[in-house]
């Protein structure tokens, strides 16, 4: 029996858009829709003339964000949170953390369903991941497999194939929500899964104080103390 796919434009008020092109992207009305932005700049600090004392000016500048690697610390699966709207999906962590599994609805409905797996980035960098796609309906058309930055999805199979795999690479910001979802078109003949390995993702990274930085503080203030007591002994 053959189906016809169904898609839906940008401005549908249901689960949302299935275009063609790379990414596509699904906004779900039904979770909301927010804008993403991404936030990256050194940090830099200068340290000033003290007590007209001239010091040298000092950069702070942050290292490049530390990743997590595989499903650990703050990408721990337990900080994910799995959400069906009119789906049945479910995770499968038997194999975290090298790797999960998410699988999409089949609840038998006839109608458009979604299962995400979102967590909120620990730090502002890079999300990578290897992916591995299979389904038990005719192709990735009727259950594409994405990812979900800030409640919009970006699909990352192939309409046109069933079994297939890939790596994706995108940024997130401190505090962005962000995972993993698969859409099913009608919850009936069969489910999509995708499972995700060599998955890292940013983690926060703490300032650097330089230890220079106390030392000259405190030469300042000693130099701004010896002039008063200068000052003071001139006018007596």
């Amino acid at each position: 029996m053959h189906r016809m796919q169904t898609f839906y434009s940008l401005t549908h008020a249901d689960l949302g858009d299935r275009t063609q092109g790379t990414p596509t992207a699904y906004l779900c009305s039904k979770i909301g829709v927010t804008r993403f932005m991404t936030i990256s700049s050194p940090l830099k600090a200068t340290l000033i003339t003290v007590a007209g004392v001239a010091a040298s000016t000092l950069s702070i500048t942050t290292p490049e964000p530390a990743q997590a690697l595989d499903f650990t610390g703050a990408y721990s699966p337990t900080n994910f949170t799995l959400t069906n709207i009119n789906a049945d999906g479910f995770i499968d962590t038997s194999s975290a953390p090298a790797a999960i599994s998410i699988t999409g609805g089949n609840n038998d409905s006839g109608s458009l369903g979604f299962t995400s797996f979102l967590t909120t980035a620990a730090g502002t960098g890079s999300v990578n991941f290897n992916w591995n796609y299979s389904t038990q309906d005719e192709d990735a058309g009727f259950d594409p497999f994405g990812y979900v930055l800030n409640n919009a999805f970006f699909t990352l199979t192939d309409e046109r194939l069933g079994a297939q795999s890939g790596n994706v690479s995108f940024n997130v910001a401190l505090g962005d929500s962000f995972g993993f979802g698969i859409f099913t078109d009608d919850n009936i003949f069969g489910r999509g899964t995708a499972t995700i390995s060599n998955f890292n993702a940013p983690t926060a990274t703490p300032i650097p104080t330089p230890a220079l930085l106390p030392g000259l503080i405190g030469l300042g203030l000693g130099v701004l103390r010896k002039r008063n007591a200068v000052q003071h002994n001139s006018e007596v």
